[in-house]
């Protein structure tokens, strides 16, 4: 399959009513900007999959999926966190329940790459460097996915 077919499938699979189609996403007092993102892209929004006390298991806001320049097949999960202190553990089990959801949409090769993002009104320095040893973690754990870790939360 080339890039478009990938993208239309996973669309496809995921159903379109459950995409986000514009360019600023928001939960509460935090957002993120996505216009610099390639527009040929797939973004999740698994609270609409997913509705409040419909699952068991913790996710992030949203998937996003695309094509980098260099043709790798890059997941972003997004989680947003709009209070004053982020907690880093509960956090980091939304983004990993975030990245157990990519993996069946992930196309199987070596190219593909995973940048789990932590946007936050505030963090404690105890909670950055809970998630700092996190990272090292998970490492291990996306290599099983056949995805690698590119970007991590920074403060």
């Amino acid at each position: 399959m080339n890039r478009n077919e990938i993208l239309e499938d996973i669309r496809d699979r995921i159903g379109k009513e459950n995409l986000f189609g514009g360019n600023s996403f928001r939960r509460g007092r935090c957002s993120t900007d996505l216009t610099d993102i390639p527009a040929d892209r797939v973004v999740v929004d698994l609270d609409k999959i997913y509705p409040d006390g419909q699952i068991r298991e913790s996710r992030c806001e949203c998937v996003l999926f695309y094509f980098d320049d260099v043709a790798s097949f890059v997941v972003v999960l997004i989680e947003l966190k709009g209070g004053s202190n982020a907690e880093a553990l509960k956090a980091v089990q939304q983004l990993k329940g975030g990245a157990n959801f990519a993996a069946a949409y992930t196309p199987r090769s070596s190219g593909n790459i995973c940048c789990p993002i932590l946007f936050h009104n505030g963090i404690s320095r105890a909670e950055v460097r809970q998630l700092r040893k996190v990272n090292q973690e998970s490492v291990s754990r996306a290599s099983r996915l056949k995805l690698k870790l590119r970007a991590v939360v920074e403060n």
